[in-house]
């Protein structure tokens, strides 16, 4: 795998983890939120097992620490996630959520010393210029306890993702996502067991095929290739690139409603002028953090002139 193909490799996952949202409405309120969380990464690790156990062989504690660490940073986001989404209105929790890539240059600065590049925060700049148009949403006065947790969230994706990058140059990437989906489903299961003795209800799930579906789509192409893909390709992309390109699941997302309006009768998001404008600012402020686009860029302008 080279760059070109990783770069191709995490906007094929962006798009699967942009058309989750229509599995995901089949999910019954009343389904707790770690039962999911504890069934998708279970059937995500057996998905994983199946496909790599022979790399179980080659584990060594140095994968299983890290692999363990991922997986507090992994739970951590969706804990705050939690937390922040139950008081906050969708248009603001997806913007703030959205916005996590803001954070990678200056803790890559603190766990690393690696500082950024002038067209990365140019382009950063520009990305988040057009997530505020395509959200169209106001924050004023929406600045609360619920946001902080988003902010939370926002940090743990950030580690997670710059972790991941220096994790994957030094191990087998393979064992890496089977760990997380392990630990996960070992915090989640815990955290479901504590609420229903809190709750004082039972540890059941709906039987009904449309959940199971969504269960299904959730941990095979979610937690399990999602996982094995952003691990792989990491190698190759830097973590401020990568977040970049999955922050393109919104343009996606959009982009893609018509057509998943028309396959799963939904409703189809509308496509306002604002919409499109955040668009085309985002996918341009992605180019120009792309330090190999700016410098191709300089070439050809130098050749010109020339």
């Amino acid at each position: 795998m080279n760059k070109t193909e990783a770069n191709l490799s995490l906007f094929m996952i962006t798009f699967f983890a942009a058309i989750q949202y229509v599995f995901l409405a089949n999910v019954p309120e009343s389904v707790s939120n770690f039962a999911f969380l504890t069934i998708t990464y279970l059937i995500g690790f057996c998905f994983m097992l199946a496909l790599f156990w022979g790399e179980l062989f080659r584990i060594n504690k140095g994968q299983i620490l890290q692999s363990l660490i991922l997986s507090v940073e992994v739970f951590g986001f969706n804990l705050f996630l939690l937390l922040g989404t139950s008081g906050v209105g969708a248009t603001v929790s997806a913007c703030v959520l959205s916005a996590y890539f803001v954070f990678i240059p200056g803790l890559s600065f603190v766990l690393y010393k690696k500082k950024p590049e002038r067209s990365s925060l140019i382009g950063i700049g520009v990305v988040l210029a057009g997530l505020f148009l395509i959200m169209n949403t106001d924050l004023t006065g929406a600045l609360n306890i619920h946001i902080l947790y988003l902010v939370a969230a926002d940090v743990f994706v950030a580690v997670y993702i710059i972790m991941t990058g220096d994790f994957t140059a030094k191990s087998n990437p393979s064992i890496l996502a089977m760990g997380q989906m392990f630990f996960n489903a070992i915090f989640a299961l815990v955290f479901w067991f504590g609420e229903a003795k809190v709750k004082n209800i039972t540890m059941s799930l709906p039987s009904d095929a449309a959940f199971w579906w969504s269960v299904l789509f959730i941990s095979l192409f979610i937690r399990g290739l999602y996982s094995v893909v952003q691990i792989y390709a990491q190698r190759y992309v830097n973590a401020l690139d990568t977040s970049l390109i999955f922050s393109t699941e919104i343009v996606i997302t959009m982009l893609m409603s018509p057509v998943l309006a028309s396959l799963f009768g939904t409703q189809a998001e509308t496509i306002t002028s604002w919409k499109l404008a955040g668009a085309i600012v985002m996918i341009a402020g992605i180019l120009i953090a792309d330090s190999s686009f700016t410098m191709a860029v300089k070439r050809r302008l130098v050749h010109e002139k020339d």
